[in-house]
């Protein structure tokens, strides 16, 4: 059951881009099971001022598109159960009503690969993890314009200009308790990855230690633990080099801060 403190409602700034001609808020489907970061984006798309369904795996994802109308869907590539990738397949060639709906992908390799080419049967644009409220603004602009979705004359305009890490808003703009869950809940993801890194570095599985470096790098870099992240993209895949002590310390230190009271 989900804490008080993730389930309250953010009253922020509406965009033109979540609206309709008509007025109304355009819905968005949003799928990611990384638990910290569903938190974040689903923020940053109520604070453009859309109305977001967010869930954990593709096939819930699946299962509401059949069931209800989205303006847009959002779907995080590596999921488990289902991923985005096949997520956003079933959805295009099993669902009538979503064959002009715009689907995004979310992917944490993108800034590292090519990969997205084999998508653009499912997906119409692809953005990169973590990515913040001007990139996924202009993905969705981007997204929408390949459906004819007319997007409001202001969607074009960047929605943040402080310069602030993703943490940085949230810490702006969230209430005091669901900002400390929300920080327990990256320490606890931060933690969990870190480990995972260590049994693949271990197991000499490279593939695998490639995949948890890429999801704690994006942690890192949506909640602001710059020296985390920094360490992280200047080690090497090969596990000899990757100094997982000062991993932890790092993660450590995150959590004396940002949990401080």
């Amino acid at each position: 059951m989900a804490s008080p403190a993730l389930s309250q409602k953010i009253e922020l700034p509406a965009f033109s881009l979540a609206r309709k001609a008509n007025g109304a808020q355009r819905r968005v489907l949003y799928a990611e099971d990384q638990v910290s970061s569903r938190i974040v984006t689903k923020a940053m798309l109520e604070k453009m001022g859309f109305a977001v369904d967010a869930v954990d795996d593709g096939e819930v994802a699946v299962e509401l598109a059949r069931e209800s109308q989205y303006d847009i869907i959002l779907l995080d590539i590596e999921m488990p159960i289902m991923d985005g990738v096949t997520a956003a397949r079933t959805i295009r060639a099993e669902i009538a009503g979503c064959k002009d709906t715009p689907i995004l992908a979310l992917s944490a390799f993108l800034a590292d690969s090519t990969e997205h080419t084999l998508w653009r049967d499912a997906f119409d644009t692809a953005v990169p993890k973590p990515a913040n409220s001007n990139e996924l603004h202009r993905a969705m602009v981007r997204a929408m314009s390949m459906h004819q979705v007319a997007v409001g004359e202001s969607s074009a305009l960047p929605l943040v200009t402080d310069g602030l890490s993703i943490w940085g808003t949230m810490r702006s703009s969230l209430p005091r308790g669901m900002l400390g869950v929300l920080a327990n809940t990256a320490i606890g993801e931060m933690q969990h990855l870190a480990l995972a890194m260590a049994a693949a570095c271990e197991a000499g599985d490279l593939e695998a230690l490639h995949r948890y470096r890429h999801a704690l790098k994006g942690l890192a870099l949506n909640f602001g633990a710059d020296h985390l992240a920094v360490m992280i993209k200047a080690t090497s895949a090969e596990s000899r080099t990757i100094d997982m002590s000062g991993v932890f310390a790092s993660i450590e230190q995150w959590r004396q801060i940002n949990t401080a009271t």
